[in-house]
């Protein structure tokens, strides 16, 4: 007899969780659009909260730079771009004052952020900016916004996007967010002693960067989706499919009745049919 299936959302949120670590800081900023907001919001927010209810009970979270330790299970119904104002109705241990950020930050102690963007590369450098050429772009896209600071200052990040070939490049075509530029010790060479992306993960795979190599590698491919689906939808041209590629691993039971019945009850982070 089996259980309840998981949607592929609620299959991401677990896949974070597992990522994080007990007694960490983890940073979440704000995004815009419905499908970002979706994936870079609402998903990390429930793995963060997962990851505290399970194996990081230590841990913290802060998201938009000043809501510390939400009651996710509260979440305001208005989830627009930067929540509008209701984030100051949210349910919390504690509001941070934002301006401190960017002394936390520089501090390095923060251990996990969040990031998205239009285009990312083999090495992990992610784009926000413009497609084309910067001076004469094709789009013009929303900034870097503190995707620099994310790259540079905190311990490991998390790329959070959707799956679409055109995503997938081989280099960007503007560097906001800096992974592991042209490959090994650049970073170092940049002065970028730590930090970096750890993890690249769709609403179809999880992909993780080559020790060695520093480029991405395909890890496993989501429930449902096909192998040959998710090289179709990806635009990299390097050899970043192994000889094996597993299937994602599904939430436990014991993770998806936290998911569904403690921390998103009501269904207004994941949906009740997302997947």
């Amino acid at each position: 007899m089996t259980g309840p299936k998981a949607s592929v959302y609620e299959v991401m949120a677990a896949a974070i969780a597992r990522e994080l670590r007990d007694g960490e800081l983890w940073f979440l900023g704000m995004s815009t659009g419905p499908q970002t907001i979706l994936l870079l919001t609402r998903i990390p927010i429930v793995a963060m909260s997962l990851a505290q209810h399970t194996h990081a009970p230590n841990s913290w979270m802060l998201v938009a730079g000043w809501v510390m330790n939400p009651d996710v299970s509260k979440v305001p119904t208005r989830m627009e771009s930067e929540f509008g104002t209701s984030l100051g109705e949210w349910p919390c241990e504690a509001y941070n004052n934002s301006l401190t950020m960017s002394y936390v930050a520089a501090r390095h102690e923060i251990d996990v952020g969040f990031g998205s963007a239009a285009q990312v590369d083999k090495y992990g450098n992610c784009n926000t900016v413009a497609i084309g050429d910067y001076r004469r772009p094709k789009v013009r896209l929303i900034g870097p916004v503190n995707q620099p600071g994310h790259f540079s200052l905190f311990g490991r990040e998390i790329i959070v996007m959707p799956h679409e070939r055109r995503n997938f490049v081989d280099r960007v075509d503007f560097a906001s967010g800096a992974g592991y530029l042209d490959g090994p010790g650049a970073r170092e060479r940049h002065g970028l002693h730590r930090g970096g992306p750890v993890m690249l993960l769709t609403d179809k795979a999880v992909f993780r960067f080559d020790e060695r190599t520093k480029l991405v590698r395909l890890e496993s491919v989501h429930p449902g989706m096909s192998l040959d689906e998710v090289v179709a939808d990806t635009g990299f041209t390097h050899d970043y499919v192994p000889e094996r590629v597993p299937v994602t691993p599904s939430p436990t039971a014991r993770e998806l009745t936290l998911m569904r019945e403690v921390i998103d009850p009501s269904g207004a982070m994941l949906g009740r049919d997302g997947g």
